[in-house]
């Protein structure tokens, strides 16, 4: 329950449906969601740690993602993958990969029935692979916070030519099964550069008020 409540909070802070410096009180929201203040209580406690939330006098407050907190995640972002994908190819047997490779045929699916939803839950399938191939627990554990947020800015940027998107994937992925760690690095680098900017217009256009 804390988790489902943290993901609603979540996307209404990043959406400004909750203004930043709204003050998250812990018995409204209980009372909003019909739920003791326990779930309330954890649900905060993950969005202080994403940043989402700020501590002023023992009282919370939402606090708004800018452009330069895209640019730290995105930091961070590439740091934790790029060591997720060395030590992933390092790590991971053949049937590993082919599992990631069930991953894109299903991106590809959803491409062909147009399931823009169901193509962004296997995006971030497809890019947690390589934390799990990694082998790394505490690399898992350090990524969990930050895939939450990923997974929202993604639904938030909502790509448009997803077929497109499955073949950059696809083309990842091939890639990475050569094991030229370097070249893979640097495909991430180029991937996520690209999906800053989508993320940078979509907050531009929150900001603007031109995103619904």
């Amino acid at each position: 329950m804390g988790d489902q409540i943290a993901h609603r909070l979540r996307v209404e802070i990043i959406r400004g449906v909750i203004p930043p410096g709204t003050h998250l009180a812990e018995d409204s929201l209980a009372a909003r969601f019909d739920v003791s203040r326990g779930p309330v209580r954890d649900a905060l406690r993950q969005l202080e740690v994403e940043g989402l939330a700020e501590d002023r006098r023992k009282r919370l407050y939402a606090r708004a993602m800018d452009l330069r907190d895209v640019e730290e995640l995105y930091v961070v972002r590439e740091a934790l993958e790029s060591l997720a994908i060395r030590l992933a190819i390092q790590h991971a047997s053949a049937s590993d990969w082919d599992r990631v490779q069930r991953i894109v045929d299903g991106m590809s699916a959803a491409a062909d029935d147009d399931d823009g939803e169901r193509f962004a839950e296997l995006d971030m399938e497809f890019h947690t692979s390589f934390y799990t191939n990694s082998q790394n627990r505490r690399l898992v554990d350090a990524w969990r916070p930050y895939q939450r947020i990923f997974a929202i800015l993604f639904e938030l940027s909502d790509t448009s030519d997803i077929a497109s998107a499955t073949a950059d994937h696809q083309g990842f992925l091939d890639i990475i099964r050569t094991g030229d760690v370097d070249a893979a690095v640097h495909r991430l680098r180029l991937h996520l550069t690209l999906a800053k900017g989508h993320v940078r217009d979509v907050l531009r256009g929150l900001e603007a008020g031109t995103v619904a």
